[in-house]
């Protein structure tokens, strides 16, 4: 009997098990909470907060008419889903879309439109989804957008120039802006305007960054509502130049080589002229050569009207744009001769060709120089020069233009322009 009671004892079943017990306690539990879900409750209802509205959503009901929202809106609404619990189980609040219903959008404006919600799981079946009463309606503003380029104007006020200098320009880069936002608001706005101030006295060139102010026509300011601009900003170059006051001179083209242009006596309407430019340029002039005169087209005791030509760089300060030039002709005089073929000289012609002077003679060359110089000249004192490097060369007879000049004195000059007949031929 004893040995018997003890052997029972020893033997101990598949529940006597604590780890067994614990694993069939929970499967147990989970086919409970399964039951419960699916047969005892199969309907839950549970809450998703914080869910964004989708403004892209259906857009295209009012993108088709050219509209556009133009008050970029952020809104989030919460949901109450009703349904299979092992469904709504499985969901999040990525598994749905709210979207505002553009059905009455019809023109621009401000709307309040109604919110829609769909689920977009692919297991939805049995699950409905609503706003919660508060988040039913959200406002957006419609209308047509478009581009405006406006120039920027710069404003440079209460500058301080050093003596002796000016502000020759203000220019902005970039030089215009582009902006973007509904028409109603576009409209208002017609200038971008960069206004510079800077500290202390200016003697040289600067670039200045400063925030760009947009105005309507009477110049008040305009805050943007939903208008965005390209640039907010530009940078303001105020170029700073020397003024000088410089003695005019004109030159004389056409004029033979090492000519003596003294012995053109001449008065200028302006002697002087004011102007300003980059300190290293203006303070390496003496004098300004504002213009130039052809002497092939000289003519006694004419009056020249020139236009006042600066060199590059420089800034004429007055309001002067032409220059009258008065010859003193009494010492001058013209003489009429007729140059010799044998006068004509060929220069710089390669040694592959040859060219023949055909022409006997140039006629009618008019000399002009002062009347003591021209008494004692002859035909044999004038060289008429062809200079190769001025050519086309081709085989054959053609007209060549000649320089005329006179060696024997660098204050005699040619008027007109003179041509010979001649044969070039290869070698």
């Amino acid at each position: 009997m004893n040995q018997q009671g003890s052997g029972s004892k020893g033997k101990k079943g598949l529940l006597d098990n604590q780890r067994t017990r614990l694993a069939l306690a929970i499967l147990l539990s989970i086919f409970c909470w399964v039951m419960v879900t699916m047969v005892v409750q199969p309907n839950t209802t549970q809450y998703f907060s914080s869910v964004p509205v989708n403004f892209t959503y259906d857009s295209s009901k009012y993108t088709s008419q050219g509209l556009s929202i133009v008050n970029d809106p952020e809104y989030s609404v919460s949901l109450k889903v009703y349904g299979n619990g092992s469904v709504i189980g499985g969901l999040t609040r990525d598994d749905f879309v709210v979207y505002p219903d553009y059905s009455s959008v019809k023109a621009s404006g401000e709307a309040s439109l109604r919110l829609k919600v769909r689920c977009t799981a692919e297991q939805s079946d049995g699950v409905t989804v609503s706003l919660v009463k508060n988040d039913t309606k959200v406002d957006v503003v419609f209308d047509t957008v478009e581009e405006k380029s406006i120039p920027i104007t710069v404003s440079a006020k209460d500058l301080q120039l050093a003596d002796g200098y000016v502000l020759a320009k203000a220019t902005a880069a970039p030089g215009e802006v582009t902006l973007t936002g509904p028409t109603g608001e576009l409209e208002n706005i017609t200038k971008a305007v960069a206004n510079v101030t800077v500290s202390g006295e200016l003697n040289k060139t600067v670039t200045v960054t400063t925030e760009l102010q947009f105005t309507d026509d009477a110049g008040d300011p305009i805050t943007f509502t939903y208008v965005t601009s390209d640039n907010t900003q530009a940078d303001v170059t105020l170029t700073v130049y020397k003024l000088a006051e410089l003695p005019v001179s004109i030159n004389f083209i056409n004029a033979p080589d090492n000519f003596d242009s003294s012995v053109l006596h001449y008065s200028l309407s302006q002697k002087t002229l004011k102007v300003a430019g980059p300190e290293n340029v203006v303070s390496g002039l003496t004098e300004l050569a504002v213009g130039s005169i052809d002497l092939s087209t000289f003519a006694l005791d004419k009056v020249y009207e020139l236009p006042i030509k600066l060199p590059s760089g420089l800034v004429n300060q007055e309001n002067i744009s032409t220059l009258t030039v008065s010859f003193d002709c009494s010492n001058l005089s013209t003489k009429t001769l007729n140059v010799p073929a044998a006068n004509v000289q060929v220069l710089n012609l390669p040694s592959t060709y040859q060219l023949q002077v055909k022409s006997e003679r140039i006629m009618n060359v008019v000399l002009c120089g002062p009347s003591s110089v021209l008494e004692g000249l002859t035909a044999d004192s004038v060289i008429a020069q062809i200079d190769a490097d001025e050519l086309s060369i081709s085989t054959g007879q053609q007209n060549i233009a000649v320089h005329i000049s006179v060696p024997a004195s660098a204050q005699v000059f040619a008027i007109g322009t003179y041509s010979v007949q001649c044969q070039i031929a290869s070698n």
